[in-house]
């Protein structure tokens, strides 16, 4: 499965997909046309449940604007709500900061794509999900 992950403002070139296992224990998150961290040396990537904030992992910028990092997480990413990036400012992971650079919501992944219900594909703005089929269940 898959989720595209999006800046907070409208005038930002970031953007981000986060590609997820089917079991979601395992994941890689791609980034482009990111700014060169200030001061720091890439983004963290924060898992949201309620109020608490999980630390999944770091990814380091290129002077493109590129990277990518990946997840091995000890439960299934499906049990959180969110996922979101943030500037690295600190090797600190246990307070996470507040200037978020990329979201996705993770609950649009567990929720059935259904006509005219919010946060699915045909509402303008809601996360594309894509989901891949092993090409080894075409040939037989």
């Amino acid at each position: 499965m898959s989720l595209e992950l999006f800046p907070p403002s409208s005038n930002s070139r970031s953007q981000g997909i986060l590609l997820v296992s089917h079991d979601g224990r395992r994941g890689v998150i791609m980034v482009a046309g990111m700014e060169p961290p200030r001061a720091s040396s890439g983004y963290h990537v924060w898992l949201m449940r309620g109020q608490d904030k999980v630390w999944a992992g770091k990814i380091g910028i290129d002077d493109r604007g590129w990277g990518t990092v990946s997840l091995v997480l000890p439960e299934s990413i499906m049990g959180f709500e969110k996922v979101e990036l943030t500037e690295a400012n600190s090797q600190n992971t246990t307070a996470p900061p507040t200037d978020m650079v990329l979201a996705g919501d993770l609950i649009s992944m567990n929720t059935p794509n259904t006509p005219n219900t919010p946060n699915t594909p045909n509402t303008p703005n809601a996360p594309q999900l894509v989901t891949y089929v092993p090409v080894g269940q075409f040939y037989r």
